[in-house]
């Protein structure tokens, strides 16, 4: 298999794998089962293929721009190890090898339950398959990757808040900011003694990592931040109610007192605004119906010209199918005219033969010479010597001109002719 083949086919790079795979599997007593990507434990910019047969696996590094695009690296039997533990997710499957002497983590993408059910029949390890919680089924949480954890859990965290403020009383809103300000606080003051004792600051968590750390409470800042905004409007219904009353009537009071005249002028001129802007917003309402309008025309007058059209083409296909019918039979018609003719016609030659009547052909040297009459191809006689020649005799396809043909040797005889010795 050459480089070039692959490259003037501009095939994926899983098709180049696969192809050599199988090209390396052609002389081998192992059967191939399937080939998948597949991690195996080491760092590499490249991309790694598995392929599984029956006796165990093989790891390759894939490498495009190399010469031999596949290399193989390693090659697992199954009769090395005594058991596996497999932990599936949605896109990839971790397996963990155990054997004798050594151990091996590889990870399978996407046909991780395939290659289980090939360990299963092909092998006599034993299967351990880790069942994940409930929780890891949900959207976000079913790869048990960090960075996604966090994300799906501000997100939810954000649909959840949404939910509280709308369904919370406006009187604890103030309560509930206050509150997550405090969290807040505590929040960073926890990340930053955490990044130096993870252990500090996360007592409830097995793995005690600043990895964890960091996601955790990353996770706490950000979700007190949007809390404290979300309700911070709350703080206005923390006044009293008599101080509301009281300053509002003191400012109704004072308003009065020194814009009275100016009050009615700015309700005109504000009702006046308020118009025009309610006269322009439904001249834009009516232009913008009266182009959907229009589109909607186009739209069902272009359909029904496709359809029009459609239909013409399907009238036209019928006209020309029942055309070519008409013209089928009729050319069957003359056809089967054309063999009766043919068919009375050697009758006619026979019987005219059989009565002693027959009278021998004699043809024109310039025209075709099989072609003259019923009985051509058979008896050739010829005028000159008086000699008649039968198919496969020497002289038969020798003799060319002054030819007389016969339908039989008795009709040639009859007309004075002796058979050729040769």
């Amino acid at each position: 298999m050459s480089k070039t083949r692959y490259k003037n086919q501009k095939e994926s790079n899983e098709a180049i794998a696969k192809a050599y795979i199988e090209n390396d599997y052609t002389n081998s007593q192992n059967k191939l089962l399937l080939v998948s990507k597949a991690n195996y434990g080491k760092i590499s910019s490249n991309v790694c293929y598995s392929s599984v047969d029956d006796k165990g696996m093989n790891f390759y590094e894939f490498n495009k721009n190399a010469e031999r695009n596949l290399m193989l690296i390693e090659r697992y039997e199954w009769s090395d190890f005594s058991s596996v533990t497999i932990n599936h997710s949605i896109t990839k499957s971790a397996f963990t090898f155990v054997g004798h002497d050594k151990n091996r983590d590889i990870t399978i993408e996407v046909k991780g339950k395939e290659v289980e059910q090939v360990i299963r029949n092909h092998s006599s390890m034993e299967v351990n398959v880790v069942k994940r919680p409930v929780w890891t089924k949900v959207l976000g949480y079913r790869s048990q990757t960090s960075w996604k954890m966090f994300m799906a859990s501000t997100i939810y965290t954000l649909i959840l808040l949404f939910i509280l403020h709308a369904l919370l009383p406006a009187a604890t809103h103030n309560f509930i900011m206050e509150l997550a300000s405090l969290v807040l606080f505590l929040s960073i003051i926890g990340l930053l003694i955490g990044l130096i004792k993870p252990k500090w600051v996360l007592p409830k968590f097995k793995v005690k990592t600043r990895k964890r750390v960091l996601f955790s409470y990353l996770y706490l800042i950000f979700s007190c931040f949007f809390i404290a905004v979300a309700f911070t409007d709350g703080e206005s219904t923390s006044t009293p109610a008599s101080t509301q009353v009281s300053s509002s009537q003191n400012s109704v009071t004072v308003a009065s007192k020194k814009d009275g005249a100016d009050s009615s002028k700015q309700k005109v001129e504000k009702n006046d605004s308020d118009k025009a802007v309610k006269e322009e917003a439904k001249q834009k309402a009516e232009e913008q119906a009266a182009k959907e309008e229009a589109k909607q025309k186009a739209e069902e007058q272009a359909a029904k010209e496709e359809a029009e059209r459609k239909a013409q083409e399907q009238a036209a296909k019928e006209e020309a199918e029942r055309q070519a019918e008409k013209q089928a039979a009729k050319e069957e018609a003359e056809r089967k005219a054309q063999q009766q003719a043919a068919s009375q016609q050697a009758t006619t030659s026979s019987s005219t033969s059989s009565s002693g009547n027959y009278k021998p052909f004699e043809n024109d040297p310039s025209d075709d010479q099989q072609s003259n009459m019923s009985c051509s191809g058979q008896i050739k006689g010829n005028k000159n010597s008086k000699i008649y020649h039968v198919p496969g005799g020497a002289y038969y396809d020798r003799t060319q001109d002054n030819i007389v043909w016969f339908c039989s040797e008795a009709d040639a005889q009859a007309a004075g002719y002796r058979k050729s010795q040769r």
